[in-house]
């Protein structure tokens, strides 16, 4: 829990999507280190999880071919998000305390949005899968769709609080990265860090790091 508040109020809530809505991060890494180790750059999950955790596919496919295995990038992402769709249907579950956090921030009138550096169709089935979609019409998502860059550029997180109508700064962004993190504050927003799957360590740079979502609520409310 943090020992203090944020400093100023804040506005808009910014919800990363995958280790921070939905457990998916656990389901990503678990094949991206099962599909490099197949392609000559043996990779356990923990390595995977230091590595690439909130990085795009690219790195992934970056790593295969700095291994010395020529691949096809397009073949390759549809694989990779089959096999990682599949497992969404089979096993996703919400962050425990996602939902109701989600509850009491509308219960307060605070507004909140996702910007994840995933796709749309990988949002929209996360959230759909944890029966967490109510919370989220179209229009309040943003993701590597709607930007040329992705985390750890600041474009998701900006085009999320252009769309909202909010000046960065009054923008929270719930993160479980060190991408998302720098993204955040490349922004010029403030973060919370979530350790749920990441080690507290690698949230180091977040304004604010906890383990458990019911702390989010206080320290909102509180700024």
């Amino acid at each position: 829990m943090p020992n203090a508040p944020l400093a100023g109020p804040v506005e808009l809530v910014i919800f990363d999507h995958d280790g921070v809505l939905v457990d998916s991060e656990i389901i990503a890494m678990d094949l991206c280190s099962s599909l490099l180790s197949e392609h000559g750059v043996p990779t356990t999950v923990d390595e995977a999880i230091r590595v690439y955790l909130g990085s795009s596919l690219d790195s992934v496919m970056d790593a295969i071919e700095h291994g010395g295995t020529a691949i096809d990038r397009v073949a390759f992402d549809q694989r990779f998000h089959d096999e990682l769709f599949a497992g969404f249907r089979r096993e996703l579950q919400p962050i425990p305390g996602m939902r109701l956090l989600l509850e009491q921030l509308n219960a307060a009138g605070m507004p909140f949005v996702i910007a994840s550096s995933g796709s749309s169709q990988r949002v929209n089935l996360g959230i759909t899968t944890t029966e967490l979609v109510e919370f989220f019409p179209d229009h309040v998502i943003t993701t590597r769709d709607h930007v040329e860059r992705g985390k750890p550029f600041p474009d998701l997180f900006l085009l999320a609080a252009e769309r909202a109508g909010v000046d960065p700064a009054a923008c929270l962004v719930i993160e479980d990265s060190p991408h998302g993190v720098e993204a955040a504050h490349r922004a010029g927003m403030r973060v919370v860090g979530l350790s749920y799957r990441t080690p507290i360590d690698r949230l180091a740079a977040a304004d604010w790091v906890v383990t458990d979502a019911a702390d989010i609520l206080p320290l909102i409310l509180g700024a």
